[in-house]
């Protein structure tokens, strides 16, 4: 009793002193450091780097713009819409001038292409067009306006348009922005819900990159009223337009079945069309340039109704079945529910091309068409065979390539083919992240982008001569190609490059007289001064891979004994695309900043070499060492070419990438002496039971029930007594991946003694969102690799 009372008093005397006592921060248990920026200021990190590194790498995540062009040339072939954070405005091709536009009026009407749907249409050579949603809506006759957007002042003028009382649905806008493809419920099916006419359906693993894919890039006004009418106004938004632009990860299908039909909203006549199946997804849909064709397609969105996202796998689900090789081709609602509509929209006619009955068939998706009309691009997704399946996988993620197809008109007005354009830089899945490109020029020519390596460069292609030109110059992306007529013969494009942020050029189709025209991220990539220089590894399988070696710019090439880090992109099935980043997931420009070599190299299952490699990363029980064991192989390559050494080699990347980075030091404990995963995926029988359908069932191809010695060797976590790397791990606390089981992979590492440290981002989800995390974990990252690397 008097020991009880002794102990009362002195956690009374405890809590006392705690009342008194000045706030310090929480002690670092089993090296674990919390980031919380929504937290007490006195609660966070120290900083670990000088304040002139701090601020270095502030600059090169954080002043990098994105100029875009976001409109065609116009027809007098002079000018051109674009968008970065510091502008938005008319740019003069010739001369590189611009003249503002007027952003006054977008504070009462949003330009449709800011929300992802439409796009900008020249109406003669001094104005350009756009439909517009009105932030103060009341109902349906003043829901929307046509923006009139002069080029020479940059002043903007709103027209009213009306549109039908009953509830619609908008699928596409015509150029001249009055002929619409609208979309209806029967008049016996029940009225639309309020949230619109489809859902969401989220299927497989987002990667890091879909957010940073083909998006507009606003200044800030702008961007700040955009969010704020999709905070405000979800009901303009949701209940009037069909289907906007989603992320690589998520789709939207029909409720029910609807029916299709031309508006002219002029007039206010109506036109039926077609019926389109439940459970229909927008592909793709193109207009002529007179606005007197369309072509729209669609495809089947498997079990459309979903599940929770984060729910695991379930036998009976199409697309579960569809992704294991499964599901016979007669019965798979992503080809049989593929239909590509053309319609001519005076007469209301309609043509249908359907996918070949043959197996094997691809999907189709409307593309382009030629100039004058007479000609339609449609780009076909080709099923994947794996082998060790009964089946081909249609799901357009994991289709195996890409391919274009070239129908003409006949004299009987139906379009029918008449070539194909082939090449393996259209390998891989597509539809996500929309990497595959072609654009006519004229009626017999085409400007192609797909990926080599990690280039994406723009070819040139002449279907009648069969002439196929690289017309790039240097290595990167080119991004947002836009074309002259045929009598200027130029394009213009966002040029990016893993050394050089991106900025806009001029070109000629014979690849001469390259021009720049904007100069926004000049003084950034001259103070990054950063070298690339390309690398090849032959396997010894006989396969070569092609990669990229980035250094600071007074860096010898070849490289002599180096402290190497390697990285891989998110994922799989994405493209490791040549472009400037310099965030923790994408450290293209950061580490070489920080006198570090990154090795970028695409291995098995990535984009740009052909579809049997592509697809090799899932075929029989390869996944969980093809690409891990590739890249192994051309670490050992760079040692032995004396580029690094044994005790210099870190490896780094997120999601896939973090799953790349912890499979490799697990299997080759004695190759990498530091590492640093982020936001990954760990255990793929955890996964499987309760993670995102498809993703676990496409790569290992069976169950866990049937291959459980295949999913244990595949899942780093059940591997971490093999680990001797010094291991740096990312995660955010709303991580849709589990944090708890990379905590548990790192507390078997503290246990062990294995040099360990985890970095929990509050409130953060699949990669780091706000940059006051982004320059943290740079701090960490530079610093743990110096600390850890020879």
């Amino acid at each position: 009793m008097h020991l009880s009372r002794r102990l009362w008093w002195i956690g009374l005397l405890v809590a006392m002193l705690g009342l008194i006592a000045p706030a310090t921060a929480a002690p670092i248990r089993n090296n674990i450091i919390d980031v919380d920026q929504f937290g007490d200021e006195s609660d966070l990190p120290p900083n670990l780097l000088s304040d002139e590194e701090i601020e270095r790498i502030d600059r090169l995540q954080n002043d990098a713009t994105t100029p875009l062009a976001i409109s065609d040339v116009s027809p007098d072939d002079g000018a051109v819409l674009i968008s970065s954070a510091n502008q938005f405005g008319f740019l003069d091709i010739e001369t590189g001038d611009t003249v503002p536009v007027d952003a006054a009026v977008f504070d009462f009407f949003v330009p449709l292409p800011f929300l992802g749907f439409g796009q900008f249409s020249w109406q003669d050579e001094r104005t350009l067009g756009v439909l517009a949603v009105n932030f103060f809506a009341v109902g349906n006759e003043d829901a929307f306006v046509t923006l009139s957007i002069d080029r020479y002042t940059g002043e903007v003028f709103a027209t009213a348009v009306g549109i039908p009382d009953e509830n619609i649905g908008i699928v596409s806008v015509a150029p001249n922005l009055t002929s619409w493809l609208i979309v209806r419920e029967p008049p016996e099916a029940e009225e639309v819900e309020a949230e619109g006419f489809t859902i969401r359906h989220t299927l497989g693993l987002p990667s890091t990159v879909a957010a940073r894919v083909n998006r507009i890039e606003l200044p800030a006004r702008l961007q700040r009223r955009v969010d704020l009418l999709r905070q405000q106004r979800p009901d303009l938004v949701s209940r009037l337009l069909f289907q906007q632009q989603q992320d690589g990860n998520t789709v939207e299908a029909t409720r029910a079945p609807y029916d299709l039909f031309l508006y002219d909203a002029t007039t206010g006549e109506e036109r039926y069309v077609t019926s389109i199946p439940y459970a229909s997804g927008l592909l793709n849909e193109t207009w002529t340039s007179d606005s007197a064709y369309l072509a729209v397609s669609f495809f089947g969105v498997p079990d459309a109704e979903g599940r929770s996202f984060y729910n695991g796998s379930l036998f009976s689900e199409e697309i579960y079945r569809d992704v294991t090789g499964n599901l016979p081709p007669g019965q798979n609602p992503v080809i049989q529910n593929n239909n590509t509509y053309v319609i001519d929209f005076a007469s209301g006619q309609t043509q249908v091309i359907r996918p070949d009955p043959a197996l094997g068939a691809p999907i189709l998706e409307a593309h382009d068409w030629a100039p004058g009309g007479q000609s339609l691009l449609i780009k076909a997704h080709h099923p994947a065979y794996l082998q060790g399946r009964t089946h081909p996988v249609y799901y357009p993620r994991f289709s195996s390539r890409t391919s274009f197809r070239f129908y003409d008109r006949g004299s009987d007005g139906q379009f029918r083919q008449t070539g194909t354009f082939e090449h393996p830089m259209l390998s891989g899945g597509d539809v996500a992240f929309a990497f595959s490109i072609a654009d006519f020029v004229s009626p017999d020519e085409i400007i192609v982008r797909g990926v080599v390596g990690s280039n994406r460069h723009p070819y040139y292609y002449n279907r009648v001569s069969g002439e196929l030109r690289n017309l790039a110059d240097r290595a990167g992306a080119y991004y947002n190609v836009v074309s002259t007529s045929s009598s200027t013969r130029q394009i213009v494009f966002t040029h990016t490059s893993y050394t050089s942020p991106p900025d806009i050029y001029r070109l000629r189709w014979d690849g001469t007289a390259l021009a720049r025209l904007t100069w926004e991220n000049e003084e950034l990539r001259v103070e990054a001064n950063l070298r690339q220089d390309p690398v090849t590894f032959t396997l010894r399988n006989g396969q070569v891979r092609v990669g990229t070696l980035i250094q600071s710019a007074d860096a010898p090439f070849p490289p002599r004994d180096v402290r190497l880090i390697v990285w891989q992109e998110g994922g799989p099935n994405v493209p490791m695309i040549n472009q400037w980043q310099a965030n923790v997931e994408n450290p293209y420009a950061l580490l070489p900043s920080f006198g570090f070599a990154l090795l970028i190299t695409p291995v098995a299952g990535r984009h740009g070499y052909t579809p049997a490699v592509y697809n090799s990363l899932v075929d029989r029980g390869n996944f969980g060492q093809i690409d891990i064991d590739e890249q192994a192989e051309i670490v050992r390559q760079a040692i032995a070419r004396g580029w690094t050494s044994a005790g210099k080699i870190g490896i780094t990347g997120c999601s896939y990438g973090g799953y790349f980075v912890l499979q490799s030091i697990v299997r080759y404990p004695d190759l990498y002496a530091a590492a640093n995963p982020q936001c990954a995926f760990i255990d793929l029988i955890s996964d499987w039971a309760l993670g995102s359908g498809p993703l676990v069932p496409y790569m290992e191809g069976l169950p866990p029930y049937k291959a459980i010695s295949e999913y244990v060797k595949d899942s780093p976590s059940y591997g971490a007594d093999r680990v001797k790397a010094a291991v740096l791990t990312f995660h955010g606390t709303d991580d849709f991946l589990p944090i708890v089981q990379n905590e548990n992979f790192h507390l078997q590492l503290v246990n062990r003694g294995v040099p360990a440290r985890m970095v929990r981002f509050i409130f953060e989800g699949h990669g780091l969102s706000m940059a006051e995390n982004q320059l943290y974990a740079a701090q960490e990252q530079i610093s743990w690799f110096r600390t850890h690397l020879k």
